[in-house]
């Protein structure tokens, strides 16, 4: 009997959003015979080791930002390029240690562009070839695009998580000119939600009004908690919040609001449905989830950064989701607004996903 290839999935440290569009890939990578080993950090490595609680796992530390409270998130990170840079290079040495150590035979990152390798095929996964910076960073942009692709070309192949045409949901974030890589597939969008060859179940009945989906980064992440807490504590709703720390085990229930700090796929599937609105970040995995599944949503992006500030903004221009600053967010006036908004749906038959790791598979032999 031949050898299981060992294909490492690793996603960015960065929130939980990179980890948790890689359950499709890894689902699909299981049912194509390969064994996965599992490389992360933080709670994308507790969230994707309980979602495959016997997969190998090991952990992948990774270069990981400092969040300003205030202020441009663009130039925080502009300040923090050379460190970036720095961090990359002991990420790759490590990489290459753990090839040898943990004979791995491919690897698949999402949003890490040092895990590339010249022993063994390496896949990118991204949704953003196009860097957005506000006000006057912006005339730094050619000068990071040319940084960020030198490190995609490392790569064997680009997947972007999108439909090449109409309709999609990145817009000019992934649709470029110009391609970094020759081989570079748009694989689809990808939700923890959906399940290739899986019907989507009836809608259960509404239970609560609002279910509040935190992720991200600190300190914004706790500040909205904070923000949403104080204004549904004083309506007349009935809402949930899920903090988004998977490993941790804190459960509180007051008059109206139930606050969980994780809770399973499925159970976050039965809670968004169950739910009249999901509030949550304009992050794009969550905008995937969002898209699989249907869900009205108001949209509340992550402060100073531009990436879900464009997709919140050019989703509330297409009439799909109702969205507005965390600094001017009122429950009341958010939930009138978006009843004037249409939620997309958007499936992914997963066809090219698996043509694509058929064929790394196939490399491998």
């Amino acid at each position: 009997m031949a050898t299981k290839k060992r294909i490492l999935v690793s996603p960015l440290d960065w929130g939980l959003g990179h980890a948790t569009r890689m359950v499709p890939v890894i689902r699909l990578l299981k049912a194509a015979g390969a064994e996965v080993v599992l490389g992360a950090d933080g709670y994308p490595l507790s969230f994707l080791r309980q979602e495959f609680p016997d997969t190998e796992w090991f952990r992948f530390p990774g270069f990981r930002p400092e969040y300003s409270a205030k202020g441009s998130q663009a130039l925080k990170m502009a300040f923090s390029i050379p460190t970036m840079l720095s961090e990359a290079k002991k990420a790759h040495a490590f990489l290459e240690k753990t090839i040898r150590e943990k004979k791995i035979d491919a690897v698949i990152s999402d949003n890490r562009y040092e895990l590339w390798s010249e022993k063994i095929p390496t896949v990118f996964v991204t949704h953003q070839l196009n860097i957005l910076l506000p006000h006057v960073l912006a005339l730094g942009r050619p000068l990071v695009r040319k940084l960020m692709y030198g490190f995609i070309k490392k790569h064997n192949e680009l997947w972007i998580p999108d439909f090449a045409g109409t309709p999609n949901l990145s817009g000019a974030l992934s649709h470029v000119k110009k391609m970094p890589l020759p081989e570079s597939y748009f694989i689809g969008p990808l939700s923890r939600f959906e399940e290739p060859g899986q019907k989507t179940g009836a809608n259960p009945e509404k239970k609560r009004d609002l279910l509040c989906l935190l992720s991200g980064p600190e300190p914004q992440r706790t500040l909205f908690e904070q923000l949403l807490i104080r204004q549904i504590q004083d309506k007349n709703i009935k809402a949930c919040i899920l903090t988004g720390k998977p490993g941790a085990k804190n459960f509180q229930q007051q008059e109206n609001l139930e606050i969980r700090s994780h809770a399973s796929d499925k159970e976050i599937l039965q809670l968004m449905r169950s739910s009249d609105w999901v509030i949550c970040r304009s992050g794009y995995s969550s905008l995937m989830d969002l898209a699989a599944t249907e869900t009205r949503a108001i949209l509340v992006p992550t402060p100073g950064q531009p990436e879900q500030i464009y997709l919140a903004r050019t989703l509330k221009e297409k009439g799909i989701y109702y969205s507005c600053s965390q600094h001017h967010f009122q429950l009341d006036k958010a939930i009138q607004q978006a009843q004037n908004y249409t939620p997309i749906l958007l499936k992914n038959d997963y066809a090219v996903l698996k043509t694509r790791i058929n064929h790394l598979l196939r490399r491998l032999l």
